[in-house]
């Protein structure tokens, strides 16, 4: 399939559901790594969709019911302002099942089609800066950490464009108070019902996420 098309189907079941009482909340990018851009022939990485639909609530708990591969993204959500400046940014936990990732460029166009293996989010409060400097990743599961990072200078502005003239070449367009997750920290760790996360952003604040068993 090729990516043009992928993102009309993707974009039509985001109208679907929408129509169907969810709310628009923003995107997410994927296959931000370099090195699997460059193995899949990407330019920059794809973009999907988030809605109310599958947006953790205040208990912050998931059910990972049916997934066969699970696993959880640590991530920048930034809020968008008047005219694609950045309104806050906000830790977020990702959800997502991924099988397998892409073989190769064919196979890009069907993991864009269903949304990039998204599953739910939760995302924090935002706090009112422009930019991450200064802050420090530490992700947790049950405790233990299982990633560190120094997320200073995590090219926001970058994903903003991204998602905005992908956005614009499929036909929609990057909204004021839309979230962006801006793509995983790290690699993502496997998930298991019954364990607790925690990504704490430092000065950005920090989201906790409990798998049910």
């Amino acid at each position: 399939m090729e990516l043009e098309d992928a993102y009309q189907q993707q974009l039509s079941h985001w109208r679907a559901t929408l129509d169907s009482g969810a709310h628009r909340l923003g995107w997410k990018i994927g296959l931000n790594p370099a090195p699997v851009q460059e193995k899949l022939g990407l330019s920059r990485p794809v973009v999907g969709h988030l809605t109310s639909a599958t947006l953790l609530g205040a208990d912050g708990s998931h059910s990972l019911a049916g997934a066969t591969a699970p696993k959880a993204e640590p991530e920048i959500a930034i809020e968008i302002g008047p005219d694609k400046t950045i309104a806050g940014l906000a830790p977020a936990i990702e959800l997502v099942d991924i099988p397998a990732l892409p073989g190769g460029p064919d196979e890009v166009g069907e993991v864009v089609a269903g949304n990039i293996f998204h599953r739910a989010v939760a995302i924090g409060s935002s706090v009112r800066v422009e930019s991450p400097e200064g802050a420090h990743m530490t992700f947790s599961v049950d405790g233990r950490v299982v990633a560190e990072a120094d997320v200073s200078d995590y090219p926001i502005a970058d994903m903003i464009h991204t998602v905005a003239d992908t956005l614009d070449e499929a036909g929609e367009r990057l909204e004021a108070g839309d979230r962006i997750i801006a793509g995983a920290l790290t690699p993502p760790p496997d998930v298991q019902g019954g364990q607790r996360l925690t990504l704490d952003l430092g000065s950005l604040g920090a989201i906790e996420v409990q798998l049910a068993r």
